[in-house]
C-alpha cells in the first residue's frame, strides 16, 4: 500500500504587527482623519468635503492624493442641496454642528456655524428646533449624499452625543438607525477623545457625565447589507505599509 505524501500547510499571508488603525484615539480631528481615508478611500478618489470650513481635517493629507471638492455654507453651498451630478463622487465628508446651542457659553465653538443653519429657530427650513433640528440637518444631508455618491461610495460623518432637555440623545445611534434604513451600511466607528477637559460656566449639581468625546462614522452606499467590503479590505492590505511607517502614533486607549 502506497502512502500519500502529506500536503504542506499553506502559510498565512501577511506579517505580524500591532501597527494598525484602531477604533479609538485621543487627539484631534486632523490626526485621525487621514487614517480613515487610508482605510476606506483609495488614492485618486473624488472626495467632496461639504462642510470644509478652514480645511482642518485635511492638514495631514497630501494634496495630490485626492481630487478634493471643498464647499461650505459660508461660501453659499448648502450641504442639503449640492451642485454635483447624481452618482458622481467616491466619497462625501460631513462635519456639521452636532450640538444645539441653548445660549450663553455652551458649545461656543459651534455657535457661529449654527448662525448659518439656524438650528435654534423655526425659520431654518425644517420647522424643528434644538436637537431635532440637528438630526434633521443630518438626515437631509444623508439623502443628498446618497444621491451624489457612486454605488459603494463612502460617507464619512462626524457627530457627537448630547443631553437635550435633560434627556440623553445618543446621536451616533440615531444616525446609524436612520441611515441604515436608506441604503447606507455602517462600516466603522471611530471614537475621538479630546485632549483637554471641557468645563461649564456654572453648575449646581451634575446629573449626567460631561461628554468629552466625539465620533467619526463611516458608511457605504449599498443595497446589500454586507458587514465589510472585500474591495476595501484589499485596499487596506495594500496600504498597510503606509500605516506601519506613519510617524508619531496617537495615544490609544
Amino acid at each position: 500500500m502506497t502512502t500519500r505524501p502529506k500536503k504542506k500547510r499553506k502559510s498565512p499571508k501577511g506579517a505580524s504587527t500591532n501597527e494598525l488603525i484602531f477604533s479609538a484615539y485621543q487627539g484631534t480631528n486632523d490626526e485621525v482623519f487621514p487614517s480613515i481615508l487610508t482605510l476606506y478611500v483609495p488614492a485618486g478618489s473624488t472626495v467632496a468635503d461639504i462642510t470644509y470650513g478652514r480645511g482642518v481635517f485635511w492638514k495631514g493629507v497630501a494634496k495630490e492624493r485626492y481630487r478634493l471638492l471643498a464647499t461650505d455654507i459660508k461660501t453659499g453651498v448648502d450641504c442639503r442641496n449640492l451642485p454635483y451630478e447624481s452618482g458622481s463622487l467616491d466619497c462625501v465628508v460631513f462635519d456639521p454642528p452636532y450640538m444645539h446651542t441653548p445660549g450663553g457659553t455652551a458649545h461656543v465653538n459651534h455657535q457661529n456655524y449654527e448662525n448659518y443653519y439656524g438650528n435654534n429657530v423655526r425659520p431654518n427650513g425644517s420647522g424643528k428646533k434644538y436637537h431635532e433640528a440637528v438630526l434633521d440637518l443630518y438626515f437631509k444631508t444623508a439623502h443628498e449624499a446618497s444621491r451624489i455618491l457612486k454605488p459603494e461610495g463612502i460617507f464619512i460623518v462626524k457627530c457627537g452625543d448630547e443631553v437635550c432637555a435633560n434627556q440623553q440623545r445618543l446621536t451616533h445611534v440615531e444616525l446609524i438607525n436612520e441611515f441604515s434604513s436608506h441604503g447606507f451600511v455602517v462600516e466603522d466607528l471611530f471614537v475621538l477623545l479630546r485632549n483637554n477637559h471641557p468645563g461649564v460656566s456654572r453648575v449646581l449639581r451634575q446629573v449626567h457625565a460631561r461628554k468629552n468625546h466625539s465620533y467619526f462614522l463611516v458608511f457605504r452606499k449599498s443595497k446589500t447589507r454586507r458587514l465589510a467590503s472585500n474591495r476595501y479590505m484589499h485596499h487596506f492590505n495594500d496600504h498597510l505599509e503606509v500605516v506601519v511607517n506613519r510617524p508619531a502614533p496617537l495615544r490609544m486607549f
